[in-house]
């Protein structure tokens, strides 16, 4: 029979020690009859409450015999003992004992179970192998123990340093126990401690340990934790036949087993079972297949070799890392992630914002150290890896959803990917796998429908690359032939043939490159319709390149003071919009990293050539347009309205063509011409001068970056800000992290130091090789982790289109097919004879003499 838990009052519980974690308050229960407040209310004054036995807690006739169970809680100083009692008590915030007790009825019978903190210090071996308990705990004597919870912090390398010890004192004393991680909700980076490896160890030298790891995101752990330390409790206390007839009568009606929860950072689906049983039996025979050995009494689990701490579940497969142990390097911006940490991470539940933005940056920027294949494989293990997991099925699907989202995500987004022959025919196996499975069918079917536009492009052997890996290792390929093509073919075709219901147009995908949630139909995936709308834009930017047909005249001059300044900025950004939505993130990545031979391959590269080349022909558009006419009122009322312009350009969030400008007006041509700014009206120059504040260079354009954050809905980036970071971060830094000992954490340095300091001193470190990793290379994400706040921002911008506005073709002309002249020399010579140097100073001291 399973246990039923009912809490229907509760006592008090004080928090010695001080928690990290956050805590959330349990809901209050009316205090009743069988409450430990109400029974010592009851009793006379003399009645030692704390006093060890097994009866009635109330004196009313026909009420159940009550009996107790007092557990006692043992870990170090501010390792989360307090916090783990309230936690599994359902206790509220603590009172002002340590004596937490409550009420719960197992299997009909009531029991009074009370936890009692203590440290490691307060409990010693006694003779035969007993344990000495403290004489008092919080000035009340100490009862009869009858279990224990070895308690310590992942977070807190010391507070493991005396759990072997403790473990062997209560293994010899045959006292029932378990052992608890708390804190592992905790970031991976920020532990010092795995529990996975804790309790590997633990049951290498003791046998089978029940241990579990908790966390206050699953409250289901400490409802395990309970049912299983007061399982062993109540089987303690039995008569030894009757103990062995329970323990037989379970084994008959359902298997119990001890069952460990996974590391919720690295697994992320993992929920400890309720139904969790504890196989140590006070006063029987070991029912363990592992008894403890008399020569290891000295030795402790600290002292086996094993994998690192915090590489992933499939370290086995890989050289490991000399001196490992429990507390090896851990993951961190200092030392590193592995490849499979970094995969961990993509597949992780998101947990925060940067882990929302983990997958943009992660699919965007993985191929600098990985190919897609060894990713592919990496997720579809993971995937096929949870079949084999005893979680509750919800959890499960959930969880292999989730990879299908991503998986969805990456092949919609960069086909390009999948177009070495290899991995194509790996995803389309695996996802045809799926399409008869009613839970992942949708998915899958999605998938294949982007499958359909997988070709080859500028993605495909970029980087790390398939061919280059197939190469490198002499893995067969297949290129133009039967079983290349046609292998898989029935089968993809038989897929695509049962994806016509309504399910299959429904998508799973993950918003991110555009921000929204594609909308398909049976025949078109989101694949096809991203591709679609981007080389339409493609086709639409080549007609907006620049046409010199007209030679600048006063006649366009005229025209354009006729137009106002709105529809000129709208025109400006509707044009500037279509050259930014043509540009893929991967694009500009490969315009800062490959040489110019290498961007000859690239035929994309285009698009980002063509969008920085029409910010500098606006730049000398707007130069062109002041110096043209001789007159400084003429000059003044241009430089007037290209600074009425920019506030309007300001005002549609397009910050590119925003810096164009004030780029013309402040150029070196512009920006001397006294006489002409002193024409143009205050206001009008006020306003000016806080736009050029905004995007000013001080404080590394901090004053822009603020604001591109804080924009909100269409926007479009300053490009040559971005291109710029992208730049520092990528020859400023290398993609490994040095290979060297870990400096004491008192003298390392922070983590939020610039990583751009000592540029020249930190190449030494090799990059990825073309095949891609190989082994447990530590990859220096800070690197990528600044790369992608470009491309969050690109893809985020990109998702939010500006309006349809129709194409005003005058505007138009008049900046794209006017000849100007973009020789900086000429533009400075005609300034020069526009306004002499010695002329300006003496048209102001004139002025001033008027004034006066």
């Amino acid at each position: 029979m399973r246990a039923r838990y009912h809490f229907p009052h509760q006592a008090s519980c004080a928090d010695e020690d001080e928690e990290c974690g956050s805590s959330t308050e349990s809901e209050l229960d009316t205090e009743g009859p069988l409450s430990p407040t109400h029974a010592k209310r009851r009793q006379p004054a003399g009645d030692a409450a704390s006093e060890p036995s097994i009866g009635s807690a109330n004196s009313d006739s026909g009420a159940p015999a009550m009996q107790e169970l007092n557990m006692a809680v043992i870990g170090a100083r501010r390792s989360g003992r307090s916090t783990f009692i309230r936690r599994v008590l359902s206790l509220p915030e603590p009172a002002t004992t340590s004596n937490c007790s409550r009420t719960i009825t197992i299997d009909g019978s009531p029991y009074l179970v009370r936890f009692l903190e203590m440290t490691f210090d307060d409990v010693h071996m006694a003779e035969r192998c007993t344990i000495k308990w403290p004489d008092t705990v919080h000035d009340c004597a100490t009862p009869r123990i009858d279990a224990a919870v070895t308690l310590y912090d992942v977070t807190n390398q010391e507070s493991l340093g005396k759990v072997p010890d403790m473990l062997s004192i209560l293994y010899k004393a045959q006292l029932p126990f378990v052992l608890v991680a708390c804190k592992c909700d905790q970031h991976p980076a920020l532990r010092q401690v795995d529990p996975a490896v804790v309790e590997q160890k633990a049951k290498s030298f003791i046998g089978d340990v029940s241990a579990f790891q908790i966390s206050d995101s699953s409250p289901e752990t400490h409802r395990a934790c309970l049912s299983a330390i007061t399982r062993a409790a109540i089987a303690a206390k039995r008569p030894r036949s009757q103990a062995s007839s329970m323990v037989r009568r379970r084994a008959n009606s359902s298997a119990v087993k001890s069952i460990t929860q996974k590391d919720l950072w690295a697994r992320k689906h993992e929920r400890a079972s309720s139904d969790i049983s504890m196989r140590f039996q006070r006063g029987t025979s070991h029912v363990n297949a592992h008894h403890y050995k008399p020569s290891d009494a000295n030795k402790t689990f600290f002292n086996a070799d094993e994998s690192p701490g915090y590489d992933s579940q499939d370290s086995d497969d890989q050289d490991s890392d000399a001196g490992q142990s429990i507390m090896s390097v851990k993951p961190s911006d200092e030392n590193g992630y592995t490849f499979e940490q970094l995969v961990d991470r993509l597949l992780a539940q998101p947990m925060s914002k940067n882990d929302s933005k983990f997958v943009s940056v992660f699919l965007a920027l993985y191929r600098r150290f990985a190919t897609p294949g060894q990713l592919l494989e990496a997720i579809i293990k993971r995937f096929e890896a949870m079949n084999k997991e005893k979680d509750l099925p919800m959890i499960r699907i959930i969880s292999q959803l989730r990879y299908l989202a991503i998986l969805q995500q990456w092949v919609a987004y960069y086909p390009g990917d999948f177009a070495y022959p290899t991995t194509r025919r790996l995803v389309r196996r695996f996802a045809t796998s799926l399409v008869s499975n009613r839970e992942f069918s949708v998915a899958a079917t999605e998938i294949i429908r982007d499958l359909e536009m997988v070709i080859e492009d500028d993605d495909t052997d970029w980087a790390c690359s398939d061919r280059q890996r197939a190469q490198n290792e002499n893995i067969p390929t297949f290129h133009n032939n039967v079983l290349d093509e046609d292998s898989d073919e029935d089968e993809f075709s038989r897929a695509l043939g049962h994806m016509t219901g309504p399910s299959a147009r429904n998508s799973v995908a993950r918003s991110s490159v555009t921000g929204r949630t594609p909308s398909l139909d049976g025949s078109m995936g989101s694949s096809q319709i991203l591709l679609t709308q981007v080389e339409k834009n493609e086709r639409l930017a080549q007609q907006l390149e620049p046409n010199p047909i007209k030679p600048l005249s006063k006649i366009q001059w005229h025209q354009l003071m006729g137009e106002s300044e709105e529809a000129i900025a709208r025109e400006m950004t509707r044009i500037d919009w279509i050259m930014f939505s043509s540009v893929r993130p991967r694009d500009l990545v490969r315009h800062v990293s490959l040489n110019a031979e290498e961007k000859k391959k690239c035929k994309n590269l285009e698009n980002v050539t063509r969008m920085t080349d029409h910010f500098n022909h606006i730049a000398f558009l707007v130069s062109n347009y002041i110096l043209l006419r001789d007159k400084p009122k003429h000059r003044a009322l241009m430089m007037e309205k290209w600074m009425k312009i920019a506030r309007q350009l300001r005002k549609l969030n397009d910050y590119n063509m925003l810096g164009a400008v004030l780029a013309g007006i402040k150029g070196t041509a512009v920006s001397r011409l006294i006489a002409t700014r002193d024409l143009v009206p205050q206001c009008t120059t006020q306003d000016f001068w806080k736009l050029d504040i905004l995007m000013n260079h001080s404080k590394s354009h901090g004053a822009y970056r603020l604001a591109w954050e804080n924009s909100s809905g269409e926007r479009i980036p300053y490009i040559p800000l971005h291109r710029r970071d992208l730049v520092s971060a990528s020859e400023g830094n290398s993609t490994f992290v040095n290979d060297k000992k870990k400096t004491d954490s008192a003298f390392a340095p922070h983590p939020g130091v610039s990583v751009f300091e000592g540029v020249a001193g930190k190449r030494d470190s090799k990059e990825a090789p073309p095949g891609g990793v190989t082994g447990k290379e530590r990859i220096n994400w800070r690197k990528f982790e600044i790369m992608g706040e470009v491309i969050v921002g690109v893809q985020r911008a990109q998702g939010t289109p500006y309006p349809n506005w129709q194409k005003c073709e005058e505007i138009r002309n008049l900046i794209l097919d006017v000849k100007i002249t973009k020789d900086e020399d000429d533009l400075f010579e005609r300034s020069a004879h526009l306004e002499a140097q010695n002329a300006n100073e003496r048209g102001r001291l004139v002025r001033w003499f008027r004034e006066r």
